[in-house]
């Protein structure tokens, strides 16, 4: 099987979870690959999401270790809190400068279980649903890592990534003279962003909590920036 390079991705999904379906793989990526996701007319009001974010003990996906996931499945008018998951993770790749962070201790990982045991839940709770990001460079190529590594498989998929829509929408909003004056874009942080449209203020680096805030931030910029009756393949990274 043929892997995708780092940060690289198909330029035709559908045929990509055609092929990859029928690859030598794990039985539940071959699940994940054969559940249909958004046809070309599918509208942003008509589809289910489900944000997804991960902590990590670096930024480097091909070094560092994912240490929690968390999930939230939501649409435009309901986030459905009651079946969101949330993982901690087995590392042995703990540094002080990431506990910090995230908060995640030695001893919280050291009798959680291993990616390898929970990759297959995370893929069943994403398969046939358009999956949200803050960033798609962290989420998409930590898995993307972490499949090959575990299964020599490719494991991609098209993301809505918040952090992009935010920035195209304030480069598409700059004033001319902003544009003129070459002024630098403002903060396209998940917290930042979340204030621009007025929403609460929460923890920051709680893999489900940035999950809840990535998903309603999503609702946010839908509605201000009228994207609701638009195929949800447009937003597609």
């Amino acid at each position: 099987m043929s892997l995708y390079p780092y940060q690289v991705v198909p330029d035709q999904w559908d045929d990509f979870f055609c092929e990859q379906s029928q690859q030598d793989m794990p039985e539940f990526l071959k699940t994940f690959y054969r559940q249909p996701f958004a046809d070309d007319q599918q509208r942003v009001n008509a589809t289910e999401f489900v944000a997804i974010d991960i902590e990590t003990t670096g930024m480097d996906a091909q070094q560092d270790d994912i240490v929690s996931i968390g999930l939230v499945p939501f649409n435009m008018s309901r986030i459905f809190l009651a079946r969101a998951q949330y993982w901690v993770v087995r590392s042995r790749r703990l540094t002080s400068s990431s506990v910090v962070v995230h908060r995640i201790t030695h001893s919280d990982v050291a009798d959680a279980p291993s990616l390898r045991s929970i990759l297959p839940k995370v893929a069943e709770q994403l398969q046939g649903k358009q999956v949200v990001v803050h960033y798609r460079y962290m989420e998409r190529e930590f898995f993307r890592s972490a499949i090959a590594g575990l299964f020599g498989a490719n494991w991609l998929f098209p993301v809505v990534d918040t952090l992009e829509l935010e920035s195209h929408y304030l480069r598409r909003e700059r004033s001319l003279l902003a544009k003129w004056l070459q002024k630098p874009l403002p903060s396209v942080r998940l917290p930042n962003a979340r204030e621009r449209y007025h929403l609460p203020a929460y923890e920051n680096h709680n893999a489900l909590v940035d999950a809840l805030a990535t998903a309603e931030l999503l609702q946010a910029q839908i509605a201000k920036q009228h994207l609701s009756e638009l195929p949800v393949r447009t937003l597609w990274c």
